[in-house]
């Protein structure tokens, strides 16, 4: 039964805390403790979990603001399970940050925290709704209110993140869905099957590869005999088992299997997002600048404006690491747009495409990019960013002025989205730009036409912006990527979980961790400064 916890706002009339000198008393609050209890835990709203628990009378539920509250302090320290539940039962401060003010009250065993994950998971997988990201959701906006953040600047930036799985081999892949498969027969079935599979189940999938001789495309080869036999064998008696389903996908993934041809597919037939790990089929494989990853990608937003006295991660999102920047950012703006009413954004180059400018366009969002994706234009020839472009409210070019000072009226192409440009070819002749301009063609000396599209258009826009900010200096983006280290840094490299759903959630766990140091950070600023404005009393 589901029952909200608010005795944290009733003070006890003994505690623990008041075996502490009220110096020590003093120095708790002020803490780090203080400041997520306040900051985050308090905010919490416990209701969207109700749906978690029966609605018959049955004994209630461990607080739910408590168990979250640890899976935020396990994420934000990159605790194992035993070490964030060792810390909730003996150590003072994180007590008194998840509400407690007694070593003696609160306890509960370490599955109550196994149990609320797998009904947390089991949530996601019937509504679509993780309720840690509802959590991070409410409470930061909160947060940006209680302390006046200004949200209409946002910056941008992703993360390559890799879950708990074991890099192993194509062979040990396939070797390893081979004995899932076999386990999950009946006994009977499985000494029918024992002469086609028997080679690949008496050890473990690394010990199989490690002693394998001959070429290893043979091996690979043989398996996908194996394996097409019982995809067929196995498909009405075991059809929706999702170890079946793990079989007919990886077979599909990795083997042509016609009656013209049957073969394994060669590395580069094999799709980025075929299946990784057996233990977690939403992990995808990705290469980014000559670096094999295999996992997800995290894509952490936060605020950026110079008058905030501190910048809060505001919004984040996991996804399978195949998953471009760009649909990222034009997935998360209508909602920043709504939420937050976000007027600039601040990225790399990553997040540049014609649907992000679109999206933008369509909510009144200035994309600011610190690099453009693609080629440079040639610096010795006068491209369409050194022209003066006049546009209308929707970003539609209205007029070009060329630098050698022509301005023309643009004119609609034939098709939505194209435009015309007619500068007067004569004047172009004795113009000393051009040999080095675009629009004066060699083939076409008599002709000074310059035809276009809105992307160009876009495109030339943002190089001329990104030269005013490179001349400026001010580049408000570069400091979310030391945020990006601060919310992967507890985990040394590798999430301690499996998929999607409990990758983002730890992900939201560690920003909102992140959050609340910088709050807590914020506050002892404050109050060194209060410090130093007290009169010094004479002698």
């Amino acid at each position: 039964m589901f029952r909200k916890n608010d005795s944290h706002l009733q003070a006890p009339l003994f505690s623990s805390l008041d075996e502490l000198p009220p110096k020590q008393q003093k120095r708790l609050e002020a803490s780090w403790a203080g400041a997520f209890y306040h900051a985050f835990f308090s905010q919490i709203d416990e209701a969207p979990f109700a749906v978690l628990y029966a609605e018959e009378d049955s004994r209630p539920n461990v607080p739910v603001n408590v168990l979250v509250g640890l899976e935020v302090l396990k994420a934000g320290n990159g605790w194992t399970d035993e070490e964030m539940y060792d810390a909730f039962c003996y150590d003072l401060q994180v007590r008194y940050a998840l509400g407690y003010r007694s070593l003696a009250e609160g306890h509960f065993e370490l599955r109550t925290v196994y149990n609320f994950r797998r009904r947390l998971s089991q949530h996601m997988q019937r509504s679509g709704e993780n309720l840690i990201g509802k959590v991070f959701e409410d409470v930061t906006d909160k947060q940006l209110q209680a302390l006046s953040v200004k949200t209409g600047k946002l910056r941008m930036d992703s993360t390559q993140v890799a879950s708990n799985i074991q890099n192993g081999s194509r062979l040990q892949l396939l070797v390893e869905v081979l004995q899932r498969v076999h386990r999950m027969l009946r006994e009977e079935e499985q000494a029918e099957d024992e002469e086609l599979v028997a080679s690949y189940v008496k050890s473990k999938a690394t010990h199989y590869v490690y002693r394998l001789r001959g070429h290893y495309q043979d091996h690979i080869q043989q398996i996908g005999v194996v394996m097409a036999q019982l995809v067929v064998d196995l498909a009405e008696g075991y059809g929706a088992e999702p170890t079946y389903q793990m079989l007919k996908r990886v077979f599909e993934e990795h083997f042509v299997w016609t009656e013209q041809e049957q073969r394994p597919k060669q590395g580069q037939e094999l799709s980025a997002d075929s299946l990784q790990s057996p233990d977690d089929w939403d992990a995808t494989y990705r290469k980014k600048r000559e670096e094999g990853y295999v996992g997800y990608v995290s894509n952490v937003t936060e605020t950026c404006d110079p008058d905030n006295d501190l910048q809060l991660i505001v919004h984040m999102q996991t996804e399978a690491n195949v998953s471009d920047d760009a649909a990222l950012l034009e997935e998360a703006l209508p909602q920043l747009k709504e939420r937050l009413d976000v007027d600039e954004m601040y990225s790399d180059g990553g997040y540049n495409s014609a649907g992000v400018d679109e999206t933008m366009r369509d909510h009144g969002v200035a994309l600011h990019q610190t690099a453009i994706r693609g080629g440079s234009p040639a610096p010795e020839r006068v491209g369409l960013a050194d022209f003066s472009i006049d546009t209308e409210d929707k970003g539609r070019p209205q007029q070009f002025t060329c630098p050698g000072g022509q301005t023309i009226l643009a004119e609609p192409g034939h098709r939505p989205g194209r435009f015309i440009v007619r500068f007067d070819a004569e004047q172009c002749a004795v113009c000393p730009l051009r040999e080095q301009c675009t629009v004066p063609s060699s083939k076409h000396p008599g002709k000074a036409v310059l035809y276009l599209d809105q992307r160009q258009v876009d495109v030339a826009l943002k190089r001329q912006h990104l030269r005013r900010m490179q001349q400026s200096g001010q580049n408000l983006r570069s400091a979310v990527e030391a945020t990006v280290r601060s919310v992967k840094h507890p985990f040394r490299g590798k999430l301690p979980v499996r998929g999607k759903f409990r990758m983002a959630s730890i992900m939201f766990a560690s920003a909102l961790m992140v959050n609340v140091r910088r709050i807590h950070a914020d506050q002892i600023r404050q109050q060194g400064e209060k410090q130093q404005l007290l009169p010094v009393s004479g002698h």
